[in-house]
């Protein structure tokens, strides 16, 4: 099964939202875990975390050894830019950025072009799931 890392801002969530919005990230692995192994980031294991140990996780440990990459934009995030970064250009693997249409994304992340890159936006976390499989499954099969 190809592996799937699927990243999102964490430290810039609004407190308010925070709860709520890493619950449906949670939901939404679980959905793509039919489909793929999904590599999670060290918030999402319960563990606090260094900030050393935070980035051997995300970087050396899941975004260095997934077949993907799923990027979640609703909220701004620097981690989560360099995560991209690293998974387009050092990788060269498939990225899918998505983003509420409500979100207000960065013009830098809208215009990458890498021919690896794909930016949707959706009206429904429902969406994300069926977008993901056939966006970097379906189309990279030759790869």
């Amino acid at each position: 099964m190809k592996k799937l890392y699927v990243g999102c801002a964490i430290s810039g969530l609004p407190q308010a939202e925070k709860d709520k919005f890493l619950g449906m990230i949670a939901s939404l692995k679980d959905k793509l875990r039919g489909h793929f192994e999904v590599l999670d980031f060290l918030t999402a294991t319960n563990t606090q975390g260094t900030p050393t140990e935070i980035y051997i996780r995300d970087i050396a440990e899941c975004v260095e050894h997934a077949d993907y990459m799923l990027a979640i934009c609703d909220y701004p995030s620097t981690g989560l830019g360099y995560e991209m970064a690293t998974a387009i250009e050092k990788r060269g693997i498939p990225v899918l950025a998505m983003a509420h249409r409500s979100s207000n994304v960065s013009k830098l992340i809208i215009g990458i072009t890498a021919k690896n890159f794909h930016f949707v936006q959706y009206d429904s976390i429902d969406e994300v799931p069926q977008k993901t499989f056939e966006i970097l499954f379906t189309n990279s099969r030759g790869n």
